[in-house]
């Protein structure tokens, strides 16, 4: 071998070279532990930095995957074996002893408030529409701040037939529609076990209870079934006051005095979806930035 400093010849055996030199022993020549673990830490630090974008790209679609998950399931509605006994009750409506007409304020608008009785209603939520939805424009046309929410629900027949769970149920800006998949779900169908709700509320702890309800929620309310009017504007609206109607006029509307959310559906699902969405977004950014 020949040596590193002056190049000259020496042998094998040689421990140094005539210039000075010193050949490096066997185990000195041996990497000592702690250069193995450096060289293992970079040698995988650099295989992870290899393949970060795809890491980062399985997480951002599994992520998409949980949240499309959770919109599909998070208004799910419970089967019957999962409803309240007090759903199974009628609708209570009294006409004794009820206030006069009076007025309320929603903002800065005057309403007068007509009770014609007395109403109280346990019921499954199986569709809903939101009054300040950016889609509804005639509530804000006619400056109807009072009615909040539209609620259609169920009870009863309706729930015990299960009929309630092969149907569709969606809500336009005043009305609740079905559809059915056959005859024979039809037939199952009772038509004075659902009813589509003008929820007015001008109290806001109320109101925020009342915009949390989601489909699949099991709700009480009580207040009175009214008319109601906005004299600026010479808006008016009634209210049904039976359940057999159908057609235009069909909608109880429902001033609410008091309102509870019994019990909630699918929370599992409903507290993934924010969580799915934002840890995507995290990782569509890390993307970008990688």
């Amino acid at each position: 071998m020949n040596c590193p400093q002056c190049d000259c010849f020496c042998t094998a055996d040689a421990a140094s070279c005539d210039c000075g030199y010193r050949f490096p022993s066997e185990e000195a020549a041996k990497p000592s532990p702690y250069a193995k673990q450096k060289r293992a830490a970079l040698s995988f630090i650099i295989g992870a930095a290899g393949t970060r974008s795809k890491l980062l790209r399985l997480g951002m679609l599994a992520c998409l995957l949980i949240w499309v998950l959770s919109l599909l399931f998070d208004d799910r509605l419970p089967p019957a074996d999962g409803i309240f006994p007090q759903l199974f009750r009628e609708p209570l409506q009294v006409k004794e002893n009820l206030p006069a007409a009076f007025q309320v304020t929603k903002k800065k608008i005057a309403y007068t408030v007509t009770p014609l009785y007395h109403y109280e209603l346990f019921g499954l939520v199986v569709s809903q529409h939101r009054s300040d939805s950016l889609l509804d424009i005639s509530h804000r046309r006619w400056q109807d701040y009072l009615n909040i929410k539209d609620l259609c629900v169920v009870w009863g027949k309706n729930i015990s037939s299960g009929v309630y769970r092969k149907m569709k149920f969606w809500n336009r800006d005043f009305t609740c529609m079905c559809s059915f998949p056959d005859q024979e779900t039809a037939v199952l169908f009772s038509g004075s076990h659902l009813s589509n709700n003008h929820i007015l509320c001008a109290a806001e702890n109320l109101s925020r209870r009342i915009l949390k309800v989601r489909p699949g929620d099991q709700v009480y309310f009580k207040g009175y079934l009214v008319n109601y009017s906005q004299p600026a504007n010479q808006f008016t609206r009634g209210t049904s006051i039976g359940r057999d109607d159908t057609g235009n006029g069909a909608c109880e509307t429902v001033y609410v005095t008091d309102f509870s959310i019994l019990k909630r559906a699918n929370p599992v699902w409903r507290a993934i979806n924010p969580l799915a969405f934002l840890a995507a977004a995290a990782f569509m950014i890390a993307l970008l930035l990688a």
